[in-house]
C-alpha cells in the first residue's frame, strides 16, 4: 500500500503526516509538486530556518510521474496537487487522503507562517484558485476526505473511517495517537 496526502496549503499536511507515522506508516520525506519535489531538513537541523525561508534550497526538479516513484510500498508522500485528469492518472496507484480547511483559516495560518518563515506575501486570488482546484479531488475514487478540524479536534469516528480506508486492522487509541502527533514537531508547525 502506498498513500498520498493531498492537502490544501495550511490544512494540516504535516499534522496528518505525524498521525500516519504514529499509525505505523513511513514518511518518504518528500513534498511532491507538479514539476518538483522538496526534501526539507527536520525542524532541529541547523539549516532548517534557512530552507524554510528559501524553499528552492530543498527543491529538486523532477516530473510528478517520476517523483511519486520515490514513495515506496508502506510509505506515504505529501503534496498540494491540483485536480486534473493527468494528476488523477499519476496518483491512481495510491490511496489518497484529501485534507481541507476553511479559506479564512487557511489565509490566517498563511499570514502566521509567512511571518514565522520569512517568506513573501501570497497572492490571495491565485491561492483561492489553487484551493478550489485541490477541492476537485472530493468524491474521486480512492480518496478519503478529512478536515483540519477532524484532526485538531480528534474526531475519533472520522479517524476510525481513515483506518478502515487505509486497511489498517490494528487497534489504536486514537485520542493518544493524535495527542502524540500534535505534540511532535513538524516542518510547518508554529508553536
Amino acid at each position: 500500500m502506498r498513500v498520498m496526502v493531498i492537502s490544501q496549503p495550511k490544512a494540516g499536511t504535516y499534522l496528518c503526516a505525524n498521525i500516519l507515522k504514529e499509525l505505523g506508516l513511513k514518511f518518504a520525506g518528500i513534498h511532491i509538486g507538479e514539476h518538483k519535489y522538496e526534501r526539507y531538513p527536520e525542524p532541529n537541523h541547523p539549516r532548517y530556518k534557512e530552507v524554510l525561508k528559501n524553499p528552492k534550497l530543498a527543491k529538486t526538479k523532477c516530473p510528478m510521474e517520476e517523483s511519486v516513484k520515490l514513495v515506496r510500498d508502506g510509505h506515504f508522500g505529501v503534496g498540494h496537487f491540483l485536480y486534473n485528469e493527468e494528476a488523477e492518472s499519476i496518483l491512481q496507484p495510491f490511496l489518497k487522503i484529501l485534507l481541507t480547511r476553511p479559506d479564512v483559516e487557511i489565509f490566517e495560518s498563511v499570514l502566521r507562517w509567512n511571518e514565522y518563515s520569512g517568506r513573501k506575501r501570497i497572492n490571495r486570488y491565485k491561492t483561492l484558485g489553487r484551493l478550489r482546484s485541490i477541492e476537485g479531488w472530493l468524491g474521486r475514487p480512492d480518496v478519503f476526505h478529512m478536515t483540519f478540524a477532524d484532526m485538531k479536534n480528534i474526531n475519533e469516528s472520522k479517524l476510525e473511517e481513515m483506518l478502515t480506508f487505509l486497511k489498517i486492522e490494528k487497534q489504536f487509541d486514537l485520542m493518544s495517537v493524535c495527542k502524540i502527533a500534535m505534540a511532535k514537531p513538524s516542518k510547518t508547525k508554529i508553536s
